[in-house]
């Protein structure tokens, strides 16, 4: 079987498509596409060919390269086409007609409201054209799937054949700590945004009275304008604390932060709907390391915290709350130390890609009967 998965905006590398998705069928499936965002065509060391178009300059022509994909899927004339937006599913629509291939439409994002944010006026009425719009093509998917309950009951309304694939991390049991005795080192992983909490973290640091600690944010800023309202910030009320931005850096030096890290930070802000309803996979990471983790009061990451006794669970927006937590974290080592055993043994059992892979290679066997 042939398999082609089809991207509009996400990266060629990106974790879930290539080295989750992509990487799990190539156990079972030999001849795999991917139709991405790119500069040139190439094939990977996996054996995966890539297959180009220009990247779009902005969020607003997105449907721009539809051509162009439709065009290159055309001539690898696969089995199965796998695509993950709508409008890159809505050229799969266009596939199975041509070629009356099976198409799986992966929603692993709430796309009509990130969509809909970008408006500042008529959003509500944006958002339900692309709820409709979602809900046209989506009916056509010989599978839907998604990674969380909200949005599987959503297209169950309408596909009979949705399946729950969360985007819990590849199992890596070869990542040791070793902990600073002298330090509690606290540690954020991500793109740093306002409403992933940068700025409510910098607040409640700077009421920490505890020196012992050290705070590492490894990722890029989304923009110039806030990592200058950071740095600024930083210099002005946080000079005596040890503080350090590392900008983006290789996945493999991620993996250097985290074995040092103690507590890890998911403070995502209630200003953003999707993240009060969702299980970001940066809570899994730092649980399969062996970070415990300070998240957000949310639904599905309280759930995940009781249920493992990962860490801890805040309002995200209280820097007063914040900073209690951190000075009761750093006070508190071995409490420190059994919620991060505890996070990689929840994991190892229930949070893993592994698992998620049987359901994967289940379904791609029904398309193939």
């Amino acid at each position: 079987m042939k398999i082609c998965m089809l991207t509009s905006g996400h990266q060629i590398f990106d974790n879930r498509i290539y080295y989750k998705e992509i990487l799990s069928l190539k156990k079972k499936y030999d001849e795999i596409y991917i139709i991405a965002p790119g500069e040139k065509d190439f094939t990977t060391e996996d054996n995966i060919k890539v297959k180009v178009f220009p990247k779009r300059k902005s969020w607003y022509n997105r449907f721009e390269p539809m051509k162009k994909i439709y065009d290159l899927a055309m001539e690898i004339n696969a089995d199965v086409y796998h695509a993950h937006e709508p409008d890159s599913f809505q050229v799969a629509v266009k596939l199975k007609k041509k070629l009356n291939c099976k198409i799986i439409y992966d929603s692993h994002e709430y796309h009509p409201e990130g969509f809909a944010e970008h408006f500042s006026v008529g959003r509500g009425l944006i958002e339900k054209l692309l709820y409709s719009y979602e809900k046209s093509i989506g009916k056509k998917a010989d599978y839907i799937i998604s990674v969380n309950q909200i949005l599987v009951d959503k297209f169950k309304a309408y596909n009979k054949n949705v399946a729950l694939i969360p985007n819990y991390p590849v199992l890596d049991l070869s990542l040791e700590k070793t902990l600073c005795p002298d330090s509690t080192n606290f540690i954020y992983v991500g793109g740093l945004r306002e409403d992933r909490g940068i700025l409510k973290v910098l607040e409640g640091i700077k009421l920490v009275k505890n020196n012992n600690c050290s705070y590492y944010f490894i990722g890029p800023f989304e923009t110039e304008a806030l990592e200058d309202k950071v740095k600024t910030y930083v210099s002005q009320n946080l000079s005596d604390k040890k503080i350090v931005f590392t900008g983006r850096i290789p996945h493999i030096e991620v993996y250097d932060y985290l074995k040092k890290a103690d507590v890890g930070f998911v403070l995502l802000q209630p200003s953003n709907w999707r993240y009060i309803n969702s299980e970001p996979v940066k809570i899994f990471e730092y649980m399969m390391s062996g970070t415990a983790v300070l998240a957000s009061d949310f639904p599905m990451m309280r759930k995940i915290v009781d249920k493992y006794k990962c860490g801890q669970v805040i309002d995200p927006e209280d820097p007063e709350k914040i900073a209690m937590c951190i000075e009761e974290l750093a006070k508190d080592r071995e409490l420190v130390k059994r919620y991060g055993e505890n996070g990689a043994k929840a994991v190892e059992l229930e949070y893993n890609w592994g698992i998620c892979e049987r359901k994967l290679f289940q379904l791609y066997d029904e398309l193939d009967k």
